[in-house]
């Protein structure tokens, strides 16, 4: 009896290794068919192998598909590999790409929403949704996000030119003044801060 389990144990372990040198092979393969951009070849090295419990099979062909225009096959992968990392902050920010590029803007409101509750300091949703907001013209609600990353990320320039020119549209006139300074401190030349302080009388 101990013979035939010690077997079975040996057979198992033989099988995974070579289930994982097939993965490896796979994904080495694959990335080698990107960087030819042969999206549909590395997809199908991935396919190979693709097992729909495999957090990593899913998000890389979730890539793939993003890299190949199939937009809405991407977002599925992304979507599977979510449920099986429901903490993923990287397959969240992966999913996002192909709602974005199919124009789905409330699911990619949605997606950065769901990144905060999991990652409230995360730098990248915060800026983006404050994005969102100023679009929408919704400045208040802009500010609170933007000005977490701010503070974070004091010197950067997407974020103070976005930044003030939120305080601008609210009526900190002072603060956006002070802001857009700061922006020709990063980008001396710069032609949308330039035009931010000719607006402050």
């Amino acid at each position: 009896m101990g013979f035939i389990c010690f077997f079975i144990v040996l057979w198992s372990a033989s099988a995974y290794t070579q289930d994982i040198s097939k993965m490896k092979d796979a994904f080495a393969n694959s990335y080698t068919y990107e960087k030819n951009k042969e999206y549909s070849t590395a997809i199908t090295e991935i396919l190979s192998v693709y097992n729909e419990n495999s957090y990593e099979t899913n998000i890389r062909l979730g890539w793939l598909y993003y890299e190949n225009g199939s937009y809405t096959t991407s977002a599925q992968y992304y979507a599977k590999a979510i449920v099986l990392m429901p903490y993923s902050i990287e397959a969240r920010l992966g999913y996002i790409l192909p709602e974005k590029a199919l124009g789905n803007s409330d699911l990619v409101k949605a997606a950065y929403e769901a990144i905060l509750k999991i990652d409230p300091q995360n730098s990248y949703a915060n800026y983006n949704l404050g994005l969102i907001f100023y679009n929408n013209k919704d400045y208040q609600t802009a500010y609170t996000y933007l000005e977490k990353v701010v503070n974070m990320y004091p010197f950067d320039y997407d974020i103070t030119l976005l930044y003030a020119w939120t305080n601008f549209q609210m009526g900190k006139l002072k603060e956006a003044k002070i802001l857009f300074t700061k922006v020709l401190l990063i980008s001396p030349a710069d032609a949308s801060a330039t035009q931010g302080l000719s607006l402050i009388k």
